[in-house]
């Protein structure tokens, strides 16, 4: 069981994401020229019955996920209309009703990891970076369905060869 650093975590605010289970996390607060260090007194938990959910997902050719676009390249995205996050064995797809907005095959320029910061939703949000030039904060309506599309793609791109990862994570700095 590995120590991670907070990479990327610079808002008062961290949801925890998938890779964080089994490890015990850290944090440094700078203030005021004033530097404390926290750490979690035991590994990060998993939640229960998620494991058992995204193995069950794994069975399908794909599975969809209702989201709401929160930002769009760094853009905040005012509808609140609801879309279809597809998680597939091959590819990622965003859909609103049948306008296809993003399609991508698993690949090494693809990010995908939860929102660090920005507020009690970021347990609930997720980035997904398809393709270079082309990002979202996309809103999920529970952490756990958030979670499940986390693993499922991670899970679905290990099988093609990619490590999905998130823009500061170590992961993504191997590609």
């Amino acid at each position: 069981m590995g120590l991670l650093d907070s990479l990327g975590a610079t808002k008062p605010i961290y949801a925890l994401e998938p890779s964080d289970v089994g490890r015990i996390l850290q944090v440094d607060i700078i203030s005021d020229g004033q530097s404390i260090t926290l750490t979690t007194s035991d590994p990060i938990d998993p939640a229960a019955g998620l494991g058992n959910y995204v193995e069950a997902l794994v069975r399908r050719h794909e599975t969809e996920f209702n989201v709401v676009i929160i930002q769009m390249n760094g853009v905040d995205h005012p509808s609140e209309s609801i879309h279809v996050l597809h998680v597939g064995k091959m590819r990622m797809k965003l859909c609103k009703g049948k306008t296809t907005v993003a399609k991508e095959y698993y690949s090494s320029s693809m990010q995908l990891c939860g929102v660090r910061g920005g507020g009690s939703a970021a347990a609930q949000a997720s980035f997904w970076q398809p393709k270079i030039g082309l990002s979202f904060v996309l809103g999920f309506e529970s952490e756990r369905e958030r979670n499940a599309a986390i693993m499922l793609a991670r899970r679905f791109a290990f099988d093609c060869n990619i490590m999905l990862a998130g823009p500061d994570d170590r992961a993504a700095q191997k590609h």
